[in-house]
């Protein structure tokens, strides 16, 4: 996906509309569209392209209303099953999963379009599993990755509880190679050679923390040791430098899957609504990721009232800065993805 020419064609400019196929400025209106919303539509004199105001858009295409869609998309970011929005919305199910299946997709395409490794590479990683209960008393388990610095939620995969699955999770975190300072897990022993594989660099290796839940002593609490030669004292000099403690632990994921568990319905261990496919289960976690960083301001990132409430909003990928404003779901929905045509 070419980053520059993406929003070019298409977009309205000071001067006016350009070609979606062939990028001319020759456009001329072209009466409006016979549905509910009434859109204007455009013509290109160039090359005869007939296009409306919200190409490029999630409302392209589409026969149900603006508001519709809106509150679709808002029920299951927030955690509402699809199965049960047709008579709130009077809408097929079917039409509704196709609409969802678009809109990850969407947020997908602009976290590609908006994150750029070499400006983002976090200090510390946190990396633990995520349970995901399927229909038919299937279980699988989803890994995360997170910056607890900027409560920034990296990147995560689904799958079975085993080192293939946890290997996908490590490649995407590839591009931080001899960047990561520090890499908290727990005691899984799959974590020890993917570490040393995929954020090391050479024969450097990152202060790596190992807090192991099996092993419990009453002075001293859970066991918890370096790995790679390192020192448990440099580790929690190191934590403590960030702001995040004092004792190595994966406490902040560990918050973070509470968070997943009790927005998402697909992934509550107790509840009825559990997902039919993985797929749903993992686009759930898809949309809780793309909330989390870009639309959600953060509580301790933000600036606060003397009542606790939120002043100043500040979200994980401002934190992070990736962005620099907090973004809203309509301009996400919003967002031209409009690439030219090849000739």
């Amino acid at each position: 996906m070419n980053k520059k020419t993406i929003r070019i064609h298409g977009e309205q400019t000071e001067k006016g509309w350009t070609c979606p196929v062939c990028g001319s400025s020759d456009i001329i209106g072209h009466g409006k569209q016979h549905n509910i919303d009434h859109h204007r539509r455009f013509k290109c004199e160039d090359c005869g392209k007939t296009f409306n105001e919200k190409i490029g858009t999630i409302f392209y295409h589409k026969k149900m209303p603006r508001d519709t869609i809106i509150t679709i998309i808002y029920l299951f970011l927030t955690g509402y099953p699809a199965s049960n929005m047709p008579p709130l919305v009077q809408v097929t199910e079917k039409s509704i999963r196709n609409l969802l299946r678009e809109v990850v997709g969407r947020f997908e395409k602009y976290e590609e379009f908006i994150s750029d490794p070499d400006d983002y590479a976090p200090k510390v990683i946190e990396i633990d599993e995520i349970y995901i209960k399927i229909q038919g008393s299937r279980e699988f388990y989803g890994w995360l990755a997170y910056d607890p610095e900027n409560k920034y939620l990296i990147d995560f995969v689904v799958g079975k509880r085993d080192d293939e699955t946890l290997e996908e999770l490590f490649k995407k975190l590839e591009g931080y190679k001899g960047k990561v300072g520090l890499v908290l897990i727990d005691a899984y022993i799959g974590y020890v050679k993917f570490v040393e594989k995929y954020l090391a660099d050479g024969e450097e290796k990152p202060l790596t923390g190992v807090i192991n839940k099996s092993e419990y002593s009453e002075t001293e609490g859970f066991v918890t040791y370096a790995l790679f030669s390192g020192k448990r004292e440099s580790i929690e000099a190191k934590i403590s430098s960030l702001g995040l403690g004092k004792k190595i632990t994966t406490a902040l994921i560990e918050c973070l899957n509470s968070q997943i568990r009790d927005l998402c319905n697909y992934i509550r261990r107790r509840s009825k609504r559990i997902p039919r496919l993985l797929s749903w289960g993992e686009k759930a976690v898809s949309c809780f990721k793309f909330m989390h960083n870009y639309l959600k301001a953060h509580l301790t990132l933000s600036g606060k009232s003397s009542k606790n409430w939120i002043t100043v909003p500040v979200t994980p990928c401002m934190k992070a800065g990736i962005c620099d404003h907090q973004i809203s779901l309509i301009e996400i929905l919003n967002f031209r993805f409009i690439a030219p045509t090849p000739k």
